[in-house]
């Protein structure tokens, strides 16, 4: 693993990769130690289980050839047979023994892989020479026996004693050649012991210098990466994670990418998000307390214009019975000039009851006066709040729009009254004149009757112009009456929505104060935080100059003007001249 690999590599992997290799020196070197140590137990085992045994009973064979010369040569000097006889036993025993070594040996040269051909060669000579040497060993023997010493001592020495020291002589080389071997064989234990002591060694040392350059990189690529001491950076996770977003992280120089850089990086970058949203939450909480405020005041001015509208309602509902009246009485009119109609048709029958009837015109011409008096007076009034009713459409903005058109229709209604009215008022004085001059003009009563006829028409159809007006002035006060009720209903649904945007404030200005209270754990930079002061100070300004408008809120909603954007029109009051029509 390359350098800029292993830096790029995740910590997991070069763990894993450094730890591997060691597991793999130390496998290699475990396999070399238990492979020496398998050789070094081959040969011990072959140096203790087949060498020695093979030198031990080599040693039996040249033991058992030397004791069996002994006791032939013991046979040539014995004078008791019971001794011979004892040497003879003897002899027997080491032929025995001599047998079932011989044949243990030869199975081992035979069985065991690590049996040279020189040992099998040296074991087949012995056991020729051991034929040649036991036949005149054992005529010896019998000779012995028969106690024909001189002829057993003659053959000893003669015929057995030559082929037995050839054999004693093999044996021994043979004995001599096992014991060579076991010293090899223990020479080479030791050269494989040292040979594996230097490999393991080498492997071993091999291993150290491999784990301490792996330890070296992975502990300058952690401490690179890091950037630091892990205790360090768990101390500054731990401030941060308290809130403490000043605590200071130490640096190398150039050090941008590692885990202590981006602690470092993701502190400040808190410390901007912490201080945003403390100014956030400080502006959010003045703003929700002056909208609270700003909702509490429109609350207030739409309860007083509703109590205004209420008022307007029973002033209209007043209106309305006045109107009521002025149509009864303009029936009334009607109904009399009618009758004066029927009297003037009939007057040219009845001349003798002009006096009386001109009274009873100069009577009733009266009580139209009064009558007249008395619309003029309801048509004065009726402009009057006419006036009223269209300075509250233009307050009213765009709902009143149709309150204005239909006060403005009541208001015309009302001057026509007021016109026919004195039409009517003239009429009645040109008729109480003529009533007083009736009595001169008796002679022209004819023409003066014709006279009364048609003014009294003309009175009969101004009488029911003026029945219409006032059942127009009755349809168009009812409808102010409705958009009154309507304009009242959408007033209270204002109330009821300006009391809900004001909770909604309220609770805007809780959560800020919640989310001003968890920032509040945060300690951050004085410099970073000064921007919430500028914030906080224009925002004052800007609620401060919102709520100056509000300050006269409380006064007669009546006498108030609008403030919105698009200011209504001011409805032109009426000058001297236009009250002259009444």
């Amino acid at each position: 693993m390359t350098g800029s690999s292993m830096r790029s590599s995740k910590l997991s992997t070069r763990l894993i990769a450094g730890f591997s290799l060691l597991t793999f020196l130390l496998i290699v070197v475990a396999g070399v130690g238990f492979y020496g140590l398998s050789e070094l137990n081959s040969r011990l085992d072959d140096i203790a289980r087949v060498n020695n045994t093979e030198l031990r009973l080599a040693n039996v064979l040249k033991s058992s050839i030397q004791d069996r010369a002994i006791a032939v040569r013991n046979l040539a000097f014995l004078q008791d047979h019971q001794e011979l006889l004892g040497e003879v036993e003897r002899i027997r025993k080491q032929d025995q023994i001599y047998a079932d070594t011989a044949r243990q040996l030869r199975e081992m040269f035979t069985r065991e892989p690590g049996t040279n051909d020189g040992e099998r060669k040296l074991i087949a000579e012995v056991d020729a020479l051991e034929a040649l040497a036991v036949a005149p060993m054992n005529k010896a023997i019998e000779q012995a026996v028969a106690n024909d010493i001189a002829t057993a001592t003659h053959t000893i020495m003669t015929e057995a004693r030559p082929p037995q020291r050839a054999w004693l002589a093999k044996a021994v080389e043979l004995a001599n050649r096992e014991d060579d071997e076991n010293v090899k064989a223990q020479q080479d234990a030791i050269a494989t012991y040292r040979s594996v002591r230097i490999l393991v060694g080498s492997l071993v040392a091999l291993a150290l210098m491999v784990a301490v350059l792996t330890a070296v990189m992975l502990i300058r690529s952690v401490f690179r990466q890091l950037g630091g001491e892990p205790g360090d950076a768990q101390h500054i996770a731990g401030e941060i994670a308290a809130g403490n977003l000043l605590v200071p992280i130490k640096l190398a120089q150039g050090d941008e990418h590692s885990l202590m850089a981006s602690l470092d990086t993701m502190r400040m970058h808190l410390s901007r998000i912490v201080t945003d949203i403390k100014t956030s939450a400080e502006s959010i909480s003045l703003a929700a307390g002056e909208i609270a405020q700003g909702n509490l005041d429109l609350s207030q001015r739409t309860e007083e214009q509703a109590a205004s509208l209420e008022e307007t309602a029973a002033s209209m509902e007043e209106l309305t019975a006045t109107v009521k009246a002025n149509t009864d009485s303009a029936r009334q009119g009607s109904t009399l000039a009618a009758s004066a109609s029927q009297t003037a048709t009939t007057g040219g029958d009845v001349v003798h009851r002009v006096i009386d009837t001109m009274e009873d015109i100069s009577s009733s011409s009266s009580k139209v006066a009064e009558i007249i008096s008395v619309i003029e007076g309801i048509a004065f009034q009726t402009n009057i709040l006419a006036l009223n009713a269209a300075v509250e459409a233009a307050r009213a903005g765009e709902q009143g729009r149709g309150f204005a058109v239909v006060a403005g229709e009541v208001r015309t209604l009302a001057q026509r009254s007021a016109s026919a009215a004195k039409e009517i008022k003239d009429l009645i004085e040109t008729s109480v004149l003529h009533v007083r001059t009736g009595a001169a003009l008796v002679q022209d009563a004819g023409q003066t009757m014709s006279e009364v006829v048609r003014s009294v028409q003309r009175v009969t159809d101004i009488m029911g112009e003026i029945a219409s007006a006032s059942v127009e002035q009755t349809t168009g006060i009812e409808q102010v009456n409705v958009a009154v009720t309507q304009m009242d209903e959408v007033t209270q649904q204002n109330a009821a929505l300006v009391e809900q945007a004001s909770a909604a404030a309220q609770a805007m200005a809780d959560q800020a104060q919640t989310l001003r209270a968890a920032v509040s754990i945060f300690r951050t930079s004085p410099s970073l935080s000064a921007a919430p002061s500028v914030i906080t100070a224009d925002a004052k300004r800007v609620a401060l100059a919102t709520r100056q408008p509000l300050a006269g809120g409380k006064r007669d909603i009546r006498g108030a003007t609008s403030s919105r954007a698009t200011p209504i029109q001011p409805v032109a009051t009426p000058s001297a001249s236009d009250w002259q029509r009444f």
